[in-house]
């Protein structure tokens, strides 16, 4: 906002001081500041980490030449496509059913071809704020996994990852749990953080009853989901 706001009144006020100014004097200027901002080997990097960020750069500095000199318009499309590709993030969070792997880590169960951390158990882990962009894929993820599964009751939520909670997030909690209560199951909760756990007592979702399980730690968790049915630790 400052750098706008400098360019911005330099524009308005201090263009008239630079008309005295040589015109190869001005584009010297101007060429510097571009070629500071061609890094190849910077673009190779990022192309292999994440090639769609990869493509906003090359997009962006291809429209900001072929705009010139109107450059603001390329700028503003990178801005643009930089947060069309947030709020993709954002609205699709990394969702996993946990299983516990030979290291004792709880990972991906379906990538790492892992058994069932529990009979009769969706133990579920979402890498994101529980917030109004993420809870929609969080409750619908939930909800086709148990209209599949009818015979399932019970839906563990290692919530150790949740640094945040909103009241859209809150909301899809009370649903969450209303299901699993409408189901005469349990919704067990591992790990919540005090300032998401806050927010959750503050609004009365965490109100004690039989269809409401909190665990301090993932492994308490397990011990009492295994418990549950009397299932075995997976080796």
């Amino acid at each position: 906002v400052f750098a706008i706001g400098f360019v911005f009144i330099v524009l308005l006020w201090l263009t008239p001081a630079l008309y005295h100014v040589p015109q190869s004097a001005l584009a010297a200027i101007v060429v510097t500041a571009v070629l500071n901002l061609i890094k190849p080997q910077t673009m190779f990097r990022l192309w292999r980490v994440s090639r769609t960020e990869a493509g906003i750069g090359l997009a962006t500095c291809v429209l900001t030449l072929a705009t010139a000199p109107r450059l603001y318009w390329g700028v503003l499309a990178g801005i643009v496509m930089a947060l069309c590709h947030f709020l993709y993030q954002r609205l699709h969070p990394r969702i996993i059913e946990a299983g516990l792997h030979a290291d004792g880590s709880l990972r991906d169960r379906h990538l790492w071809q892992l058994p069932a951390l529990a009979q009769g158990v969706f133990v579920l882990r979402m890498d994101a704020e529980l917030d109004f962009a993420s809870a929609r894929a969080l409750e619908q993820r939930i909800v086709d996994h148990l209209g599949a599964h009818p015979e399932l009751h019970h839906l563990c939520l290692l919530a150790q990852p949740i640094n945040r909670i909103d009241i859209t997030g809150i909301e899809t909690f009370r649903r969450i749990r209303g299901l699993l209560r409408q189901r005469g199951g349990t919704l067990h909760v591992s790990g919540l953080k005090l300032p998401v756990e806050n927010s959750l007592r503050r609004a009365g979702a965490l109100a004690p009853d039989t269809d409401l399980a909190l665990y301090r730690t993932d492994a308490e968790a397990l011990a009492a989901l295994q418990n549950l049915h009397g299932a075995q630790t997976p080796c």
